[in-house]
């Protein structure tokens, strides 16, 4: 099932990570790491939101999903910014301060996912 939302940038960063967690050593690190389901909606340019859910509970997947359903953390930003935090060109902590950031729920399961999108970086690392 494709992870991807017309008009998101964020869309190729989702792909990239369900991917990755094909990659049952992974998948396994991820659900270790983070042991939360994560809400994360973002809002385009256009104003259109879209909604991914992310399991590191149980399976280590990934879904589009209309509507917020039940999880540990919810992370809502604009898409630009989810862009630049999950290429680490954005500093979440500051992200938040700045109120560009807004977390509901487990916010210690927040700051876990950054792990899993360097783990599933597919750029090499220097």
């Amino acid at each position: 099932m494709s992870v991807s939302a017309d008009g998101f940038n964020a869309s190729q960063l989702f792909e990239t990570l369900q991917e990755a967690l094909k990659d049952d050593k992974l998948a396994q690190k991820a659900i270790k790491d983070v042991k939360a389901v994560l809400v994360i909606t973002l809002k385009n340019k256009g104003g259109k939101e879209q909604s991914w859910l992310l399991d590191f509970k149980n399976d280590a997947s990934i879904k589009k999903v209309d509507g917020v359903p039940k999880s540990d953390v919810q992370l809502i930003l604009k898409d630009a910014d989810f862009v630049k935090l999950a290429n680490g060109k954005a500093n979440g902590q500051k992200l938040f301060m700045n109120g560009k950031l807004k977390v509901k729920g487990n916010m210690m399961k927040a700051t876990a996912i950054e792990s899993v999108f360097k783990a599933a970086d597919p750029r090499p690392k220097l």
